[in-house]
Formats: structure tokens, C-alpha cells, sequence
């Protein structure tokens, strides 16, 4: 049993406040914070709803827990300011007021140029210029940038789209393509960030080691001395973040004059004015243009356009370093973009620069021999770009590491990846230590490689899945058009979203494609897990949206035609579940029953109807925990579909029927109607459940209705080898009757041991079982079913017309000629689904469809005994079953039917997992009560048995 649970909270404390009301009424003065002062202000803000809870006032948007928030976004649990959050690393900046509003220079700008200038510039760009030349290096970096201008416009239309909080890149791919696609991406970039602390620490010890020439003094040394600082810098991160942005405007001007003064030695030397460490030997013109590719010295490895390519893109990432600021900006519609793709544009610059004036101004061999060379022409004193490159790559080793823990803590504090939680603070306002440590742990591993040009295509292929993932967001976005989608940057298109991300995809293939494809099975495999462990988040991602357009066209596009071929048959089921005072189902097997039939890939929707008024609020609230029970009761059955629990004061037939009507969508509608057999019913209750069936049958609805069903097998339990599912087979009606077992033993529970047996029910005795039996494993083997075949004697009984209408004789003789002619083709049945017309005598005898009519009475001579002989009834048998069962008014001739077919049941099916067959029909509401005598005749002591009577059209086909 299930119960709900009611919460309220409480505060202390309060906070005074004055309320904006409609022009003409005075303000409303209230305190929050205690249970009182919330009783007035609900009682006073509710002045301006319609309803008690149907409206969202302006307080219950900014206030949680009694508390008032002036940002819900930029808050903690205990409604403390924590200011903003960098996208990129995550790290949590000072709050702004709001009189204090950032321009696009110091807002987004100089964040960004802090980020993306770092040790690639000092260490490597000179090198590259000798390896490629100054053509080719111009281009290394044009082709870097290409992708960073795409993801720069992405970027800037998402971040004008609303606040971004914690979490950066991966905030924005959650929340826009869905917990699966964020979460792995975001653990990919959390290591790309965590590997990039890695690669400053590695460039600060090699550019020291380098510039004071401590190089090689012991086994290790590089590796010993990169754990140190590692770990040096791991313990000031965990000091607190503040140290670490109070530095990062020291750091950012270190590498400005840095760039100056070793900018401003080249034109010297260039000019001859100034030398350095450099002779006049090095000083050779234009001596790079062209590529002159060669292996490292320092390493050994050839040297390609590709292998550049992968050295040099971690320079061009740190575009996102300014958009979190969107919440504290004056104008981030323009601040964003202007900033952003102005610091691209700028470094870009700089890098260029960089290329032409030392590729046309220092020797080849010089630029390549010497990875330090930036020192030796510096101006006035080498030792302002040594202690420049030291700085700067602890500056950004610094930001790295204390990005990446904030990023692992906000993919923790989701709860999409459970084995993340212990990695997710108490509290937002807390410093993620434990994801500090595991993020040292993780960097410190890259280290021990010894040379930043190891790990920098491993960056570089993490960057560049994280910046296909922003494009995609945004493209997705622009293609859907979703109304919440108003991004205040209007300068992008669907187009350059869509070529970003094939750019930054393409971009890794060529570079590394084994690594890219090693990245991308690493993102399948974070991608399926998360899946797995059932992430459900309501964040109004444009997957969601996506589905929902696709949804909608084919749904139109299934509505063009009224009727499906057999082939294109599904079962669309309608499961009526009774409830009792608790809501909770009281025949769950209902339940089971349907999601063991969802290889037949239709749409399941539950329902369940009671007596209610809407108007009631307990009415109502029994409503909503039924349904939460019965999608419990879904999920652990494994049926995926929907529910509905409706309350009315209605007639009970009527409420079916307007569910059979009402429930689904167009061609998504349900198209048959499962139900639990009343045992026992009689008087009122039977004949308003005769008229129910009854109305479904005129609606062209199949039923399926279920008797017993105690002891029938759930989603945990597995069927044994040697269990059988019997279908008694007295009339055809469409093929359901085959399809049904079909579609069971295909399912988990029954696969393994569930052995189909059809019992065939002859109903005159003129006809030939051999030859019936014949035919039907023919069209078994035709329709593609295995099941065994036993041909049943109940000819001198009356269930051929217990089972199907009967109309004037010839228009049955006409129905049957027609399909006796059509049976020696084999496409019988397929024939008559492409027609979907019920005939008013479609519901046939086995015999009537499978005997073989026609032939010359030589062959009926020679017609033997049914596999199960008649058995006679004895009249103390018809006397003591039409007592038990309440029939008293039932004829004796269907009586005697419904004990000899009961008898030849238990004889045979007694120990059968499951009993399936046709629904007798049901003739006139005055003898409901009979009707159900009689069913309950047919089927005692059956413990499952399901009973079907199809809508008349064909669901199998021979067609393949």
C-alpha cells in the first residue's frame, strides 16, 4: 500500500518586504521567514490568483522554503549570495551588485584573453613556425579558430537565451540536449580541464628547468618536480578560491608585458639594434616561410600538419571564460558576443603576429632546436619572459584546477551519475574538497609523461567534443524553433551551428582519428550508463523538443489513412484497472498481462475509473496517488505507456466508452480494450458490464478480458520448459487468437519454456479433422507461428453459434464460397486484412475456414475421428453447473455446450501456464447474468484464462 506524504517548512528569521500590486491598490507590507508572516502573505498575495494553488505568484517564484531570494539563480540553500560562476572552469566569481553591472572590456573581454593566451604561445608557437612554416602555421591557427568563431556564435545565442549557472559548457549541453548528452560530455571536458592542469604544470616546470637551466639533474627530475607543484597547487585552490582571483588580474598583466617585451626584442634584433642571447648567425630573413618538417628533437616523433594542429589547439580554448557573466552584465546581448568574438580576434592577431615576426626574423634551426627562444630575444632582460611563463602557466594551472573540481561537483549535485554523489558538496556555498582531491589524484597522472606533447591531443579531442556538443545545442535550438528559445544575439544561423559542429568533428578525425574514436566510445559508453541508471530531469531540453516535433509530423503524417495493414498492425491496448480506497490496482496481473505483449511495439494506456467528483478535493488527490501507484506498478512490470485515472459520477459503461474513444491520439488510439472478468457478477452489475462489451463491440474495439489471473507470471518470474500456453480455437475472428500467444512467448517470462499448443474446435460432424488439421498447420507455417495442432469434436454442441452472429443462411454460404475459393491461394489472409471490412460473417468456424469445402464426397469418406473424441454429458453434470454459476435461465442445450466444452478444457489445459480463447458473444443485456453462467461455466477451474473477440479485421498476414 501506498501513502503520500504531505511536507510544509519553516524558517526562522524573516525579511521585510513590500509587495507590487495592480495600479490603483496599496502596496502589501509582509515578513518571510516564519510560519506566521507566510500564512499573511499567502493569504494576501493570493488576493490577486483565481485559485488557492492554480496560479504562480511573483513571491512563490522568488521565495523557497520561506526565504526570500532576490536571484534564485544565484543562491544557496540558505539563500546566501554566491555570485556568479565561470562557464568554462566553474569557478564561483565575487557578487555584483546591481548598480554594479560589467561592459564587454572588463565583463567578458579580458576573461576570455586570460583564458585562451598561455604556455602554447611562449613554448611551442615558434617551434610550429619552423616545423610549418609561416604559411602553414598561419594556417594551423586559422583552422583552430574557424572552430572557436562557430562555437563563439553558438555560444553567445545560448548564453542571451537565459542565465547560465554552474557548470559551464556542460550547464548548457544538459539543459539544452539532455542529462545523457551533458553528463558525458561533461565528464570528457571535466578530464580535458583536469589533463590541461596537467599540461601548464608540465610547461611551468619545463619552461624553469629551461630558462635557469636545472634540466636533467636527476632520474625524474621532471616528473618529481611536476608532482610537487601539482600538489602545491592543489592546496591553494583548497586555501580558498578567492586567492586565486585576486591573482588572475596579476597574471593576466604578466603575460601582456610579456608578450610586449619579447615582441618588442625581435623588431629590435630583426632591426639589429639589439641581440640578446642571440648572434648574428640566428638573425637570417625569411627563413621560415615555407614547411621544413622534421622529428622533435626533443622527443624523437615526426612531425606532421596534423600533429601541429593537435599541439596547437588547447591556445584557442577559453572562449566560454566570459559568458557566465550574463547575469552581471550591463548588455549581454551585445557584451557576449562582442566580447567573445573579440578576444578571439585579438589572440588571434597576437598569434599570427607572433608567427610572421619570429618566422621571418630568427634562423630555421634556431626556432627549432631552442623551445625556449622566446627568452633569448627578449627586451630589455630575458628573465621578465622567464618568470612571465612560469607565472603565466601556474596562473592558468591554477584556474584549471580550480574550475575542474567546481565543474565534477555541479555533475554531481544533478544526481544523473550516481557514483558521482560523494562528490557533490553539503551545500552549493561549500568548497568541493573531495572533488579537488580526485581531481589531483587524476592530473597528477599525466605528469608522469614528462613532456606537455604527449598530452595535448588528448586535450585538444575533449575540447573539441565539447564544442561540437554547443553547436549542436544551438542548432537544434535554431532548427526547432521552440518558443523559449529568444536568444537577445540575433547574428547566427542554424547553419553555422550545424558547421561548427561538423567542423570541430571533423577537426578531431583529422588530427587523431584513432583517439577521436576512442573519445567517442568513451562518451557512448558515459552516454549508455547514464541511460541505464534512469536519469529523469525536466530541463526542458531541445531533445525533448525534437521528439515532440517528430512526434507531431508523423503522427500527421499516420492520420492520412484511416486503417492499417495487417502488417502495420499493432496492438494499441486500453487496460481498465479497478482501484481500491488507496488506489492501489486490484488485479495487477492486468498489468503484467499487457507488457508481456510489447513485442507487438503498441501503445499501452492504463486507466482506471471510479466513482468521484471532480469538484472534490479528495476525489482528486485519491486520483493523483492512483496514478503515481499504477506508474509504479508500470515500472516494475517493464510497460512502457500511460495513465489516466479518471473520476466520474457517470455510468460505468458509458466512462469506458468515452476511455475507448477519447484515450490516445489519431492512429495512436487504442484499438483493443483489456479487462478483468467479474467473477460472479449478476443482476445490475452483470448486464451494466454485457452493456459495456457490448458498445466496445459496436466501437470495432477487440476484447480481451481476463479470468483468474492470481497465479499469473509477472515480469520476475520465468515460465519452465514444459508449460504450455493452450489456445482454444472455436471461431476466427482477424487472427488474434494466434497472434496473442505469439506475441507472449516472445517476451522474457515465456521464451524460455512457453510451448504453444492450438486446440481447433470442430463444430458439425460432417467435417474432415485430418483435413482441418492439415490446413491449419499449413497457415501456421504461412503466418510463421509454431504451435502444435489438435482437432476438438464439439459437434453436436451449439458453441459455433454461442461464438458468432448468426445472419441468413445465404449470405453464409455465400461468405463461405468466397473464402474457400481464395484458400487454395496462400495469401488468403492477407487478402482479407488489405480490405479491413468486418463482413457480417467474419467471425467463422475453424472448420468453415480450414475444412476444405468442396471437395467430392469420396474425401469426406474417408474422414477420421478428431484427435479429442466426443465425451458425453451426463445431466447431473449441465444440473449441478447452471446452480453453481447462477444460470438458471439458461437454455439446456447451451448449458450442456458450455460443461462439455468446461470438460474437455480441464482435461486437457487443467495444468496450462495459460488458457486462451474465444469470447462467446454476448446477445441481449436481459440475459446478462446468464451470459456470465455461462462463461464462468465454460472456464471453472481454469486458474488464467484470457477470453478475446476481435474488432473483425485481419492482424496476421502470410505477405512477408
Amino acid at each position: 500500500m501506498f501513502n503520500r506524504k504531505k511536507a510544509g517548512s519553516s524558517s526562522a528569521g524573516g525579511t521585510e518586504m513590500t509587495a507590487m500590486v495592480p495600479a490603483g491598490s496599496k502596496s502589501v507590507n509582509f515578513s518571510l521567514g516564519s510560519s506566521e508572516a507566510n500564512e499573511r502573505t499567502s493569504m494576501q498575495v493570493n488576493l490577486f490568483s483565481s485559485t488557492q494553488s492554480g496560479r504562480q505568484t511573483v513571491i512563490d517564484a522568488l521565495c523557497k522554503d520561506g526565504v526570500f531570494k532576490p536571484n534564485p539563480n544565484k543562491t544557496d540553500a540558505v539563500g546566501k549570495d554566491v555570485g556568479d560562476i565561470d562557464i568554462e572552469s566553474g569557478i564561483a566569481t565575487k557578487a555584483v551588485k546591481a548598480t554594479e553591472k560589467l561592459g564587454t572590456l572588463f565583463g567578458v573581454f579580458l576573461p576570455c584573453m586570460q583564458n585562451i593566451l598561455g604556455v602554447i604561445l611562449f613554448l611551442r608557437l615558434p617551434f610550429i613556425t619552423a616545423q610549418a612554416g609561416c604559411i602553414q602555421a598561419t594556417a594551423v591557427v586559422l583552422i583552430c579558430v574557424i572552430s572557436t568563431v562557430l562555437t563563439g556564435l553558438s555560444l553567445s545565442a545560448i548564453a542571451t537565451n537565459g542565465k547560465i549557472q554552474a557548470g559551464g559548457p556542460y550547464y548548457v549541453i544538459s539543459r539544452n540536449l539532455g542529462v545523457e548528452i551533458g553528463g558525458a560530455l561533461g565528464i570528457l571536458f571535466y578530464l580535458g580541464t583536469t589533463i590541461a592542469a596537467s599540461m601548464y604544470v608540465l610547461g611551468a616546470v619545463e619552461a624553469f628547468q629551461t630558462a635557469f637551466s636545472m634540466k636533467d639533474q636527476f632520474f625524474f627530475d621532471t616528473q618529481i618536480e611536476s608532482l610537487i607543484l601539482m600538489f602545491c597547487i592543489s592546496s591553494v585552490v583548497n586555501v580558498g578560491v578567492k586567492y586565486v582571483n585576486m591573482s588572475s588580474t596579476v597574471f593576466l598583466a604578466v603575460v601582456f608585458v610579456s608578450i610586449f617585451c619579447l615582441s618588442l626584442g625581435v623588431i629590435l634584433f630583426k632591426a639589429d639594434m639589439f641581440d640578446g642571447q642571440l648572434s648574428s648567425v640566428d638573425r637570417v630573413n625569411n627563413d621560415n616561410i615555407g614547411s621544413n618538417y622534421q622529428p622533435d628533437p626533443d622527443t624523437g616523433q615526426d612531425v606532421s600538419f596534423f600533429s601541429l594542429l593537435a599541439l596547437f589547439y588547447p591556445s584557442v580554448t577559453g572562449i566560454m571564460a566570459g559568458s557566465n557573466r550574463s547575469a552581471v552584465l550591463a548588455d549581454p546581448g551585445r557584451s557576449i558576443p562582442t566580447g567573445t568574438l573579440g578576444a578571439i580576434g585579438c589572440t588571434t592577431f597576437i598569434y599570427i603576429f607572433t608567427i610572421w615576426l619570429f618566422g621571418t626574423s630568427l634562423a630555421n634551426d634556431t626556432l627549432m632546436n631552442d623551445k625556449l627562444i622566446v627568452t633569448a630575444v627578449t627586451y630589455p632582460h630575458e628573465i621578465i619572459v622567464k618568470i612571465g611563463i612560469i607565472m603565466s602557466c601556474i596562473g592558468a594551472g591554477l584556474q584549471s584546477m580550480t574550475g575542474a573540481p567546481r565543474l565534477l561537483a555541479a555533475i554531481a549535485e544533478d544526481d544523473s551519475i550516481p557514483f558521482l554523489r560523494p562528490f557533490a558538496p553539503a551545500n552549493p556555498s561549500d568548497e568541493p574538497s573531495r572533488a579537488l582531491w580526485l581531481t589531483w589524484f587524476i592530473a597528477s597522472l599525466p605528469v608522469l609523461a614528462g613532456n606537455l606533447d604527449f598530452i595535448t591531443p588528448i586535450i585538444t579531442l575533449f575540447f573539441l567534443l565539447m564544442y561540437a556538443g554547443v553547436n549542436f545545442s544551438c542548432f537544434i535550438l535554431s532548427v526547432l524553433k521552440a518558443p523559449g528559445f529568444r536568444p537577445s544575439f540575433k547574428y547566427f544561423h542554424w547553419s553555422t551551428s550545424l558547421f561548427g559542429t561538423v567542423w570541430c568533428l571533423g577537426l578531431g578525425l583529422v588530427i587523431s582519428w584513432y583517439v577521436t574514436l576512442v573519445a567517442l566510445f568513451l562518451f557512448m559508453l558515459l552516454y549508455l550508463y547514464i541511460r541505464t541508471q534512469g536519469a529523469v530531469k525536466d530541463w526542458g531540453d531541445a531533445l525533448r523538443g525534437l521528439r515532440y516535433g517528430i512526434a507531431r509530423d508523423e503522427l500527421l503524417a499516420l492520420a492520412v489513412k484511416d486503417n492499417f495493414h495487417a502488417k502495420n498492425w499493432r496492438p494499441q491496448m486500453l487496460v481498465l484497472v479497478d482501484i481500491d480506497e488507496n488506489g492501489n490496482p486490484l488485479k495487477p496481473s492486468l498489468i503484467s498481462f499487457v507488457g508481456q505483449l510489447k513485442k507487438g511495439r503498441g501503445l499501452t494506456m492504463v486507466a482506471s475509473i471510479f466513482k468521484g467528483e471532480v469538484l472534490d478535493p479528495e476525489t482528486c488527490e485519491k486520483a493523483r496517488d492512483a496514478y503515481a501507484i499504477l506508474k509504479l506498478h508500470m515500472k516494475e512490470e517493464e510497460v512502457p505507456g500511460f495513465v489516466e485515472v479518471i473520476p466520474t459520477n457517470a455510468p460505468m459503461s458509458e466512462a469506458v466508452w468515452g476511455a475507448a474513444i477519447h484515450s490516445g491520439l489519431g492512429p495512436l488510439s487504442p484499438n483493443a480494450v483489456l479487462m478483468a472478468w467479474p467473477d460472479g457478477a449478476s443482476g445490475k452489475k452483470a448486464e451494466e458490464f454485457v452493456t459495456t462489451l457490448k458498445g466496445l463491440t459496436n466501437l470495432n474495439k477487440a476484447i480481451f478480458l481476463m479470468k483468474g489471473g492470481e497465479t499469473h507470471p509477472c515480469v520476475d518470474d520465468r515460465v519452465v520448459a514444459g508449460e504450455t500456453i493452450d489456445v482454444w480455437w472455436v471461431v476466427h475472428d482477424g487472427g488474434l487468437l494466434l497472434l496473442t500467444p505469439f506475441l507472449l512467448s516472445k517476451h522474457k517470462v515465456w521464451r524460455a519454456g512457453a510451448k504453444v499448443r492450438l486446440f481447433a474446435v470442430l463444430t458439425d460432424a460432417k467435417e474432415n479433422p485430418l483435413q482441418v488439421q492439415k490446413a491449419l498447420q499449413k497457415h501456421l507455417a504461412d503466418v510463421r507461428i509454431e504451435a502444435t495442432v489438435t482437432t476438438v469434436d464439439l459437434s453436436d454442441t451449439s458453441i459455433a453459434g454461442d461464438m458468432r452472429q448468426v445472419y441468413s443462411k445465404t449470405a453464409d454460404m455465400q461468405a463461405r464460397r468466397e473464402l474457400l475459393r481464395n484458400l487454395d491461394n496462400p495469401s488468403t489472409m492477407s487478402q482479407a486484412a488489405g480490405r479491413h471490412e468486418a463482413e457480417p460473417s467474419s467471425h467463422k468456424t475453424i472448420a468453415e475456414v480450414f475444412s476444405g469445402m468442396g471437395m467430392g464426397m469420396s474425401q469426406r469418406a474417408i474422414a477420421n475421428e478428431s484427435d479429442i473424441a466426443k465425451s458425453p454429458i451426463q445431466p447431473a453434470e449441465v444440473k449441478e453447473a447452471r446452480t453453481k454459476n447462477n444460470a438458471k435461465n439458461l437454455d439446456e442445450a447451451r448449458m450442456t455446450t458450455a460443461v462439455a466444452f468446461n470438460k474437455l478444457v480441464l482435461q486437457h489445459s487443467k495444468g496450462a501456464k495459460l488458457v486462451v480463447t474465444n469470447l462467446p458473444l454476448m446477445r441481449s443485456v436481459e440475459f446478462a447474468t446468464d451470459f456470465v453462467g455461462y462463461v464462468e461455466t465454460m472456464l471453472e477451474g481454469v486458474d488464467n484464462a484470457v477470453m478475446i473477440r476481435g474488432a473483425g479485421k485481419e492482424v496476421v498476414t502470410t505477405y512477408g
